[in-house]
């Protein structure tokens, strides 16, 4: 098992997603922001490190809708014991190669327990969860002004999680449900985000900015629950291919401008 390392100097690429749906227990698909770590010419395979050091070995694809972590991720969930809202961090390490952190939804990192050469099969970890400890509060992230108030309907996965982003600009965090990326396409601002923005309580124009710089007029609404993203998050969804439990961080960048992170 890798020796943990919590450095936090240490520039390898990390993408983040919650276990959430069926779809995502199916196939992984990777954020397109994270595309440009990965070689241009896509290898056609990919090989996950788990806590256990067992090692999975999965198919790469890609389609319109992005590019996915196929054939051995079903796998790699099972063999995992992984669950709704449990948060997993990808780290790149080269050469297709990834090391995957597993947090329970109490932001916990799992660990391992010792194993036998006899536990393992084909490389692959045998199943039952591992040992957990905590990281402290310094690993910890509670969704408050610097993260997400939860809003009614969402999950408590994104209570408290591990956040690999740190800003001294107000900013949230938040994992994306339903209807913020169908049919209605509207996301909720937390409160103490809109406090910190200095969000008048009226109907008001902001700029998104995605991954490549590209700016997005998005009409911000005020009702009796807060701010939200209405006319305009639609059009922002689409585009940058946001999908059902893809975890956005928008951080404001300037007055009425915010710049959203896709982990």
């Amino acid at each position: 098992m890798e020796k943990e390392n919590l450095n936090t100097e240490d520039a390898r690429p990390i993408f983040c997603k919650i276990i959430y749906g069926e779809d995502v227990k199916l196939h992984l698909r990777i954020p397109p922001a994270f595309m440009k770590h990965l070689p241009q010419e896509m290898p056609n395979r990919a090989t996950l490190t788990g806590p256990s050091g067992g090692h999975w070995g999965v198919t790469v694809s890609t389609d319109e809708n992005g590019t996915y972590l196929q054939k051995g991720w079903k796998e790699f969930i099972k063999e995992n014991n992984l669950g709704d809202n449990e948060f997993l961090m990808f780290r790149y390490d080269g050469n297709m190669q990834f090391y995957v952190k597993i947090f329970n939804k109490s932001g916990v990192k799992r660990e391992a327990a010792p194993v036998s050469v006899s536990s393992y099969s084909n490389g692959k970890r045998a199943r039952g969860r591992p040992w957990k400890r905590s990281i402290g509060s310094k690993g910890l992230h509670k969704q408050q002004l610097h993260g997400s108030e939860e809003h009614p309907g969402q999950s408590s996965r994104i209570r408290k999680t591990v956040n690999p982003f740190a800003s001294k600009s107000p900013h949230f965090m938040t994992s994306l449900i339903k209807y913020n990326v169908e049919k209605n396409f509207i996301l909720r601002i937390p409160r103490s985000f809109s406090n910190a923005a200095n969000f008048t309580p009226s109907k008001k124009k902001v700029v998104l900015r995605d991954s490549a710089g590209k700016g997005w007029d998005v009409i911000c609404l005020h009702d009796k629950g807060g701010h939200c993203l209405s006319g305009g998050w639609g059009p922002f969804v689409h585009y940058n291919k946001l999908k059902l439990g893809d975890v956005c961080i928008f951080e404001l960048v300037s007055i009425d401008e915010m710049q959203v992170h896709v982990l």
